[in-house]
């Protein structure tokens, strides 16, 4: 029961933290005087669905002893990339909190499909356990 229970918060964790990302991408882009709102977003949902998502999942991995299962480690590479893209964003809007720059519309489309191709990678990773 209580693998069940962290899974199903797991989950939660990580789409809360995956959706806060995609928010502040796309609203940052067109944010003329919503960037301390985006900030507070990111401050209050974004980060701790983040750090639920690592703690929840590290747990799991060492409930299931999956520590030594190659898919894993291919897991951990992409969430630790869209643990950088969160960590890119949030710059961009402490930056921007102070000088009103605001991301271009080429860096959106990076950041989205970078998380896009993220998520994909990883849900298949997770659902096929290919290795």
């Amino acid at each position: 029961m209580a693998y069940e229970l962290a899974k199903s918060a797991h989950i939660v964790a990580a789409f809360l933290w995956f959706a806060g990302m995609v928010v502040v991408a796309l609203l940052h882009a067109s944010a003329n005087g919503a960037v301390a709102s985006l900030l507070t977003w990111d401050r209050y949902v974004t980060t701790p669905a983040m750090i639920a998502t690592w703690a929840l999942g590290l747990t799991m991995a060492s409930m299931a002893g999956w520590f030594s299962d190659g898919w894993l480690m291919a897991k951990l590479v992409f969430v630790l990339a869209l643990s950088a893209i969160h960590g890119v964003l949030s710059g961009c809007l402490r930056r921007s909190a102070g000088k009103g720059d605001g991301l271009s519309r080429n860096a959106v489309r990076l950041v989205l499909s970078a998380l896009i191709a993220s998520l994909c990678a990883i849900v298949f990773l997770v659902v096929a356990k290919p290795f």
